[in-house]
């Protein structure tokens, strides 16, 4: 690979995660503003809109070869990372703050690494189960402060939380689904699964007819977060994974939870405090250590996916 592509993929990768720790303020913009089912399911519609089209000439390949247990595999990860991840997380934020959201979510590289030694069958290494501890450290931090101690701040907590599991619990799922596909055929219609239940939800669910009245920038917001934010940056993730490999690219993640306490600050203006600064290094620190590799197991074949909130 030429050096300037490579440094513009870093560049691009810069930014995805700068604009995914956005994300997750915006969807707690939003969520103050829209019924969590009606924001989940317009949303994440954009965003499967938008992988369909910005993917269209990956997925298309060889989509009429997949097995019936592919497909499933493909719901299974529509149903977790999508349809739960994205109703769990719009009804948390409703509740926790933007700044203690971003950090409880970014456990979810070090809760993969540990639910893939457990479950997977991944090498147990010291390096990455103390990684996992600091990270863990470093919400408990944030969560069991007096100041997050309120009834609705452990339940938006929680809800986070879960929201981050179920996201985790697909990212497993996609491993073995992109056994028997593509990794843009999985991502693209994972999306669009997800983006089904969700509106069946709405539909069963409807809201007032007030919500529609709402001032065009929330749903400018809106837009942005499904399309930019989910749908493209996902796009260009997938593909920095191709052409960089996994274990690069999984390092950005360091970024969104910095990102997410700027733009808390910036946008919401909560206060950061110590103890969120703490959470913040030692969250980074985890993540680095959890995802650290020896040399050589950089020359791995196996497909490590990540995708966007």
């Amino acid at each position: 690979m030429e050096k300037k592509r490579y440094y513009l993929l870093l560049v691009l990768l810069s930014l995805v995660t700068v604009i995914w720790g956005l994300n997750v303020i915006m969807i707690k913009y939003l969520s103050g503003i829209f019924p969590v089912v009606q924001l989940s399911a317009w949303r994440i519609s954009m965003a499967a809109l938008g992988l369909m089209l910005f993917t269209y000439g990956k997925w298309k390949l060889g989509i009429k070869q997949l097995s019936k247990s592919a497909w499933f595999l493909i719901f299974l990860v529509g149903f977790t990372s999508i349809f739960l991840h994205q109703l769990l997380i719009s009804q948390g934020l409703r509740y926790t703050t933007g700044s203690a959201g971003s950090l409880i979510l970014g456990l979810n590289p070090l809760t993969t690494a540990l639910l893939a030694m457990l479950f997977l069958g991944d090498k147990f290494e010291l390096k990455r189960f103390i990684g996992i501890g600091m990270g863990f450290i470093g919400v408990i931090l944030v969560v069991g402060h007096p100041g997050a101690t309120g009834t609705d701040a452990i339940k938006g907590n929680l809800f986070v939380f879960l929201s981050m599991l179920a996201y985790v619990a697909g990212g497993l799922l996609i491993k073995q689904a992109v056994k028997q596909a593509s990794v843009y055929q999985v991502t693209a219609f994972s999306h669009l699964f997800g983006a089904l239940l969700l509106m069946i939800m709405w539909a069963v669910h409807p809201v007032q007819p007030a919500v529609y009245h709402v001032h065009w920038f929330s749903f400018g917001v809106m837009a942005f977060s499904g399309c930019i934010a989910t749908a493209l940056c996902t796009s260009w993730w997938n593909m920095a994974i191709s052409e960089i490999g996994p274990s690069k690219t999984t390092l950005f993640l360091n970024v969104m939870p910095i990102s997410s306490l700027f733009f808390a600050s910036l946008f919401l203006n909560e206060t950061i405090h110590w103890y969120h600064a703490l959470a913040l290094l030692l969250i980074v620190a985890g993540i680095y250590l959890g995802l650290a590799r020896k040399k050589e197991s950089t020359r791995s074949k196996k497909v490590n996916i990540n995708k966007a909130i």
